[in-house]
């Protein structure tokens, strides 16, 4: 009985919990690649015929009683493995979770990229690994709009076509839905919601720490977080028939991240960049233009991958729409090269200011602590080195975003964090352990990285700074 495994678990030391845990996720990840083998095997046999389905979908659906949603994951999973096994072997193996192999499967599913797909597998199965899930899926979907610039321009102009809004009320309650729109207007919206949400959460903070002084944070705060989201929504609404000073309503700042490769070519073949360096109206602008840019970069569909094109946020943007933005200094255009833009202030200055701290926020879409989701724009950067006494300088490569908690968090329990050659930042506990999600192999770390972390690890237990190296 399920009772009884509660106290199974009730008896078990935490440590014990969470490798349980990870054998349980290890485990559902097998079982997966299990079921996507049968499911294949089935499509190519016809099974589903011999009780009167139609199709593969409604065999697996009716078999599992799954949901629609569930069952196209699943037929899509198994004609992935069933022409790409090396996903079926990752899957297999554990080393990839089943969110970032159905994320794959959607991709796969679109017939416009799925001929390209197999050339760029074992690098998204490498991110798949390394990356957070979050991370992982703006990766694959930026991979996927940029191969297929026909197909994402048109889903875009049908998705602002279709856009629409309501604001009624069921019963005594509100109800308010938006849909549609491009990815810039969504950037926009969701900056704005996020900022009064935050505003929400300092009232709340503030609320409790009157309330309880030195205590308060032993309770918890007054609102819920969906309550704090409504009271949010509501004060945009209130905020809406409220006229600033000047009449002129302060325009929140959208940042469009684009590679140098891929906005020179955007510019150039879209004709905005003539051979004399004169400009054209953006009126004249044909979207066959900017087409061509697919044509060459297919010949190599794993060049696509170091290339990006979207919001701060990870919302792809389709070139046109950064054109646009361009020349019409709607928004803030970074373009960055593929190891980013550093601004390096070496040890002489201590803390991230100005336009340093704006571009480690810039490095990173959210919190570094694993799990965590708060925003970069609402987090602290700090130093994964420490400045000056242990060599740390203060630049993007070295920055370490962090929400308050964290951030507290990582100087209390003595956490270090170090990039690997992979670029991801990794969190490493007092004993040397680093940080890992289930069925994610310990990242190769430099030899300059490794002396550095076993240096820090000897002035840890000796209880002294760290030798530096001359």
């Amino acid at each position: 009985m399920f009772a009884d495994l509660i106290a199974e678990c009730v008896g078990l030391p935490d440590s014990a919990i969470d490798d349980e845990l990870r054998s349980v996720e290890l485990a559902s990840r097998e079982l997966e690649a299990r079921r996507a083998a049968l499911v294949a095997v089935g499509s190519a046999r016809k099974v589903y015929r011999h009780e009167g389905h139609h199709g593969v979908r409604n065999w697996v659906r009716a078999t599992c009683n799954s949901s629609r949603a569930e069952t196209t994951k699943q037929v899509r999973l198994a004609a992935l493995v069933d022409a790409v096994p090396a996903v079926g072997d990752a899957l297999l193996a554990g080393r990839v979770g089943l969110a970032q192999v159905h994320e794959l499967g959607a991709a796969f599913a679109n017939p416009r990229v799925s001929d390209y797909l197999g050339a760029v597998v074992p690098i998204l199965l490498d991110h798949a690994e390394h990356l957070p899930f979050d991370d992982y899926r703006v990766c694959v979907r930026r991979w996927v709009m940029l191969a297929d610039l026909d197909g994402a321009y048109r889903d875009m102009v049908a998705d602002v076509d279709r856009r629409a809004a309501t604001v009624t009320s069921i019963g005594s309650a509100v109800d308010v839905r938006a849909s549609g729109g491009d990815g810039l207007r969504a950037e926009r919206m969701i900056q704005i919601f996020d900022r009064f949400v935050e505003a929400e959460f300092r009232n709340d903070v503030e609320a409790r720490r009157s309330a309880h002084g030195d205590d308060a944070a032993e309770h918890p705060l007054p609102r819920t977080a969906a309550q704090r989201r409504f009271d949010a929504l509501a004060a945009i609404f209130d905020a809406a028939v409220v006229a600033p000073a000047d009449g002129v309503a302060p325009e929140p700042i959208v940042n469009i991240f684009c590679d140098a490769a891929t906005a020179d070519e955007a510019f150039t073949r879209a004709g905005f960049l003539l051979p004399d360096g004169n400009q054209i109206d953006l009126a004249d602008l044909e979207f066959d233009q900017l087409s061509r840019i697919i044509d060459e970069l297919m010949a190599d569909p794993a060049r696509l991958l170091d290339r990006r094109c979207e919001t701060e946020s990870g919302i792809p943007i389709h070139p046109v729409l950064m054109l646009q933005a361009s020349l019409t200094g709607y928004v803030r255009r970074q373009v960055m090269d593929s190891k980013g833009v550093v601004v390096d202030q070496g040890t002489t200055v201590r803390l991230f200011r100005g336009s340093a701290r704006t571009a480690a926020r810039m490095a990173a879409r959210h919190c570094g602590h694993n799990g965590c989701d708060v925003p970069a724009r609402f987090a602290d950067v700090d130093h994964m080195d420490e400045w000056v006494a242990h060599g740390g300088v203060t630049d993007q490569r070295n920055a370490d975003i962090r929400c308050g908690k964290h951030d507290r968090f990582k100087h209390r329990a003595r956490w270090r964090s170090r990039r690997a050659p992979n670029g991801r930042v990794y969190n490493i506990r007092p004993d040397g352990t680093i940080v890992l999600p289930a069925g994610e192999r310990p990242p190769d770390l430099t030899a300059d990285e490794l002396d550095r972390h076993v240096r820090q690890r000897l002035a840890d237990l000796v209880g002294t700074s760290p030798p530096r190296r001359r």
